[in-house]
């Protein structure tokens, strides 16, 4: 496929779900904020979760963090959603010391062993060395529970670093490997996501937080324009998570967070949203039952179906999970 063809395949797809979600919204009850919401008759998929013992596995950026230095297992995790259904998790890298990132995904394979909600296993590796990332990918296959690598990017000081030929290059290896790509970016890295998947159409991307738009600062641009054009592009998803920590820790309220919300589901639509709590890091804003909550809110005009998507089926889809 040609990478104007693919660039363009969405674009009427995207303006079509962006007019449903409008809709939807002008018949939304005014007082929506006050209506009870039903509870959910199935259990949600959650695809952003950390564990971490900083006893087993060297995690720098965790030092001088009282709140987060400390272990955050699956037990914690289970006492952290209170009453929130959960039957599924993928554990997302955890950015511990880069030559234990092989290490760290065997450990979260010993843990899937006593809590089977941990369906897939989100690991680090080094794409910048194109073929040279074999070896790393190929220990992460034979774990057997890896269905994906995050290449944190968002401290890389150019953007630009994801579109080196090397790079690109060992992006490209990823669906030899059955294997999807999450892009841990900042705000000021989204042009060049977009760059990097129209160069991998092969390649199934998903966006985490959003893309951490300033929502503390109250500035929708020019997030808003590069996460549509991003959205465009039909092998991109998205996370609705790491929401509340983009915004004001301290008092951020429904109001502060739904319009971006909002951005969000107008640009990728249900197909290409997942859920996502961002659990343990997400304790700097919020707990996993207010975020929940905020999001139930947020899509109670939806309907069913599409609610759905967004908590189980679009997860099931991209991560290759079992059918919920």
């Amino acid at each position: 496929m040609k990478r104007r063809e693919f660039i363009a395949l969405s674009a009427a797809a995207a303006a079509a779900s962006a007019q449903a979600w409008r809709t939807a919204s002008a018949e939304a009850d005014a007082a929506s904020s006050a209506q009870e919401i039903r509870p959910m008759d199935y259990p949600i998929i959650d695809t952003h979760v950390h564990f971490w013992d900083p006893d087993h596995l060297r995690y720098a950026w965790l030092d001088g963090s009282e709140l987060l230095n400390r272990p955050y297992l699956p037990e914690d995790y289970t006492e952290a959603i209170g009453e929130v259904q959960v039957g599924g998790i993928v554990f997302v890298q955890a950015e511990c010391r880069r030559d234990q990132a092989v290490d760290e995904a065997k450990w979260v394979a010993e843990l899937c062993q006593r809590d089977p909600r941990i369906q897939a296993t989100v690991a680090w590796a080094p794409l910048e060395l194109g073929e040279g990332v074999r070896p790393t990918l190929d220990a992460l296959a034979a774990i057997g529970n890896v269905h994906g690598i995050r290449r944190l990017l968002q401290a890389e000081p150019e953007p630009e670093f994801m579109l080196t030929d090397a790079f690109v290059e060992g992006t490209r290896l990823l669906p030899e490997y059955g294997m999807t790509f999450d892009f841990g970016v900042n705000r000021f890295q989204l042009e060049a996501c977009a760059q990097l998947a129209a160069k991998c159409p092969e390649v199934r991307f998903i966006l985490d937080h959003i893309g951490v738009p300033d929502i503390a600062g109250k500035q929708m641009e020019p997030w808003r324009t590069h996460l549509r054009a991003l959205a465009a592009l039909p092998n991109v998803y998205c996370k609705m998570s790491g929401v509340a920590t983009a915004a004001d820790r301290a008092s951020w309220t429904r109001a502060d967070v739904q319009p971006y919300m909002e951005t969000v589901i107008e640009a990728f639509g249900f197909d290409r949203l997942a859920f996502g709590s961002d659990w343990p890091v997400m304790l700097l804003a919020t707990k996993i039952p207010r975020w929940f909550g905020v999001v139930r809110e947020v899509v109670a005009s939806c309907s069913e179906a599409e609610r759905r998507k967004l908590f189980v089926d679009t997860a099931v889809d991209f991560y290759r999970l079992p059918p919920a």
